[in-house]
């Protein structure tokens, strides 16, 4: 299983399951469905670059975004469960929560999304989304999620809540 079959059904997955795609890019930075959300600090954007607002040294760009209901999934997808990505999420949600929201915001805004969401108001679930064709629950932190793909037509998404694994 590669990266952009895993990319490719959970955004399946997530569409028929009612999810709204915000922002995304598939393997290699290419993607003709959504455009890709940059979450950095600005002090830090020093290079030399035309434009080093988009080049910045420390920037972050997540996988996939999807809403749905109030929640706000951020996702990062790989052919296997990585811990370097659960890592990434951690410290994108301990140290630069205000500054992913605050790039959520605008994001919205310059690309007419989400109008009618209260985006003050989110709540934000790091996911993991992996390769997984026998379900195998990977125990996590609470607050985090799981999608897990077992082909392109199935997946699972499962949260680790504080009252234990349950699905989304």
């Amino acid at each position: 299983m590669t990266e952009t079959f895993v990319h490719i059904a959970m955004r399946k997955y997530l569409k028929k399951e009612g999810w709204t795609l915000v922002a995304g890019e598939y393997p290699g930075g290419s993607d003709d469905e959504l455009f890709v959300l940059s979450i950095m600090d600005p002090t830090v954007a020093k290079d030399n670059s035309p434009d080093p607002r988009r080049h910045s040294e420390g920037e972050i760009i997540p996988d996939l975004f999807a809403y749905k209901n109030g929640l706000m999934l951020v996702i990062e997808a790989k052919p296997k469960y990585d811990v370097g990505d659960r890592e990434k999420l951690k410290d994108l949600f301990i140290n630069k929560i205000g500054l992913m929201q605050k790039a959520l915001r605008k994001f919205c805004g310059d690309h007419h999304l989400l109008r009618e969401v209260d985006l003050s108001n989110l709540t934000y679930i790091p996911v993991l989304a992996f390769g997984n064709e026998q379900y195998k629950v990977f125990p996590e932190e609470t607050g985090f999620a799981h999608i897990y793909v077992k082909s392109l037509k199935e997946c699972k998404m499962i949260y680790f809540g504080e009252n234990g694994p349950s699905e989304i």
